[in-house]
């Protein structure tokens, strides 16, 4: 009898380890995948970076600098709406005012003209809410905002290859500026940051070195 018992203590003592004997995968392929389909934010940047490259006519800076504008009018807008959740859907609606205000014109002016004004009406609804007095990178977004359009706009002045440098130059700063907030999980949803911080460095660094080759 206590054989019995022992076998079947032992043979309960040892079912949970059987169950548990299975070897894993080691495949190194779904962990890649896996890892690919976290990041499709900075994959879906760089194929956008990469199109504009493509389709970028090296003697207009309108293509880069809408880039620029875009990001930066974003992010305040984000900012002044207190909704990091509405990252995506604010962009997609700047992109359909881009897109609106191109087929409206013969020229990239009422774009810009659009883009600057919505920054400047974002800044203001901020500044009377109260947002931009918020700790942390709330109170630089107004700031932000005007330098990177400042940059942006003033590229204008400049010839053709000066101001496809000067865009770069901001494009790259603003990469910084998406990692920042990336790292903070601030202001904007960190998959829109990952996304800017892939287009904007890549298309920046792409357009500096095809400037100054």
């Amino acid at each position: 009898m206590t054989s019995g018992r022992t076998y079947r203590r032992g043979m309960t003592q040892r079912s949970p380890s059987a169950t548990l004997s299975f070897p894993a995968s080691t495949s190194p392929v779904p962990r890649f995948v896996r890892a690919l389909a976290r990041r499709w934010p900075a994959l879906l940047g760089l194929a956008f970076a990469a199109f504009n490259l493509v389709t970028d006519d090296p003697n207009s800076i309108t293509a880069v600098l809408l880039v620029l504008v875009l990001a930066t009018t974003a992010y305040v807008v984000i900012a002044a709406l207190v909704r990091p959740r509405w990252s995506w859907p604010v962009l997609g609606v700047l992109v359909v005012v881009v897109v609106t205000a191109r087929l409206l014109s013969s020229g990239p002016v009422v774009e810009l003209a659009a883009m600057t004004a919505v920054a400047v009406g974002a800044i203001t609804v901020g500044a009377v809410r109260g947002t931009f007095s918020r700790p942390g990178p709330w109170r630089w977004q107004p700031f932000a905002a005007v330098g990177f359009m400042a940059l942006g706009l003033g590229a204008l002045w400049l010839s053709p290859e000066g101001g496809r440098v000067l865009i770069a130059v901001g494009l790259i700063g603003h990469a910084v500026w998406d990692v920042a907030h990336w790292r903070r999980h601030a202001v904007v949803s960190r998959s829109l940051a990952e996304w800017c911080a892939a287009l904007d460095l890549t298309l920046g660094v792409g357009v500096l070195v095809l400037a100054l080759a």
